[in-house]
């Protein structure tokens, strides 16, 4: 999965020089703006929480195609440096 903004061009370009097949990955709807500190998929539903140098998170929908679609984000005072899921509930655990 690409998280950042990429043209298909720059994405096949970088498949050249990245280890591993990119054909297969696919964008972020509304990527964060700055660089991404820490991501984390959930083991209960299809949602993908993302933490981010530009202060938020972000939590993603991923359909079974790999599209996503923007659920929720939550802005902080300072960079957000890691995200994680509780293994009880549905929620993200947030660490600045």
């Amino acid at each position: 999965m690409s998280l950042f903004s990429q043209s298909t061009t720059a994405a096949s370009n970088a498949a050249s020089t990245t280890q591993g097949d990119l054909k297969s990955d696919v964008e972020l709807t509304q990527p964060p703006e700055d660089s991404v500190s820490d991501l984390a998929f959930s083991s209960k539903a299809d949602l993908l929480a993302v933490s981010s140098w530009d202060k938020k998170v972000r939590i993603y929908e991923i359909s079974p195609t790999g599209q996503s679609q923007g659920k929720a984000m939550y802005e902080h005072e300072a960079p957000v440096l890691s995200v994680v899921w509780s293994k009880a509930r549905r929620f993200t655990i947030i660490k600045g």
